[in-house]
């Protein structure tokens, strides 16, 4: 999940122009302030889109705050600069590094957490699911568990796939160690692609797993390879590399993608924005956990691969892409 500029966030999401401060307050009434980091234009959508639905209307009584797009090791810059201009809340989605980054630059300020990588209460951020008792809650789906099910499925799709590429950066080694438990269990080897130094050669890591024989890639859910999907699925449409990704790959061209329906997960952070600015605190507001998965196959990719998706894999399909 990545930032990206203000005037792209209000096409991308259908928005009105954000107002200055003092001709918002012309209207009358309670102007709410709140920014958005490390988010995405169709999560950015699905979250603003249903706050209009609760009565909220950008440059009326709402203004919007988004950071310029930034590379993911700029991000406490970003935090810091949004937490200066203290919004009544910071809704921040992607890995536990970004909570920690928020947390760090806005201690009292409301955080609305969409994380999807780690368990926010085992590891300190939140007491607890039902009273996270501090600025923080939202909603949690631990990502980590669904790298061994993608990998799982991937295989099933390309049965005499034996050697499978694996995307990983720094906040995705977790993901990688439920990979390769899964690798072994389903006698593949795995190859680890480790992208560092930002801006990634994701062409250079896949062409390196072609080296070692990879012949298909499971991509691991970082919030830099959701930033540039497209930039990957165009590499491994030149290599012809069949993989499985998050969801939203799934417009990028992956061949299979598993995991929660994130535009319906940013909609539900939407009540929780709502609650908190109507005066509820986030100790109170228990965190909720996301545990419906969709699988979407690609039929277009596998024609353009010249791949046969089994029909064990597509009866399952919650969509087809033909």
């Amino acid at each position: 999940m990545r930032y990206l500029k203000r005037r792209q966030l209000l096409i991308a999401a259908g928005a009105l122009p954000v107002w200055p401060l003092a001709m918002a307050q012309q209207k009358g009434g309670r102007v709410y302030r709140i920014a958005l980091l490390h988010i995405g234009p169709p999560f950015a959508k699905a979250f603003l889109g249903r706050l209009r639905e609760l009565g909220y209307k950008e440059g009326e009584n709402l203004l919007v705050d988004i950071p310029a797009e930034e590379p993911l090791d700029r991000l406490p810059a970003a935090a810091a600069a949004v937490a200066a201009r203290r919004p009544d809340l910071i809704v921040a989605g992607g890995s536990e590094y970004v909570l920690k980054v928020v947390k760090g630059a806005a201690a009292a300020t409301p955080i609305v957490m969409v994380f999807v990588e780690f368990d926010p209460e085992a590891t300190g951020h939140i007491a607890t699911f039902a009273r996270p008792g501090a600025n923080v809650t939202g909603v949690y789906l631990q990502h980590v568990d669904l790298a061994a099910k993608r990998h799982e499925l991937l295989k099933e799709a390309l049965p005499s796939a034996r050697r499978i590429a694996a995307l990983f950066d720094f906040s995705t080694r977790d993901h990688l160690r439920q990979a390769q438990a899964a690798a072994s269990n389903l006698g593949v080897t795995l190859l680890p692609q480790e992208l560092s130094g930002t801006p990634y050669d994701y062409e250079g890591a896949l062409r390196a797993a072609i080296r070692e024989g990879a012949t298909a890639v499971l991509i691991l859910s970082s919030g830099e390879f959701f930033a540039y999907r497209f930039k990957i699925s165009d590499a491994m449409r030149r290599l012809r590399l069949p993989s499985v990704a998050t969801m939203p790959f799934a417009d990028a061209g992956a061949l299979l993608c598993y995991g929660p329906n994130f535009e319906t997960m940013f909609a539900l952070a939407a009540r929780y924005a709502d609650r908190i600015l109507k005066g509820d605190k986030p100790a109170d507001l228990a965190v909720e956990q996301s545990n419906k998965y969709e699988l979407v196959v690609n039929l277009k990719t596998a024609k353009d691969l010249g791949i046969t998706i089994p029909e064990s894999v597509r009866s399952r399909a919650d969509q087809v892409i033909r």
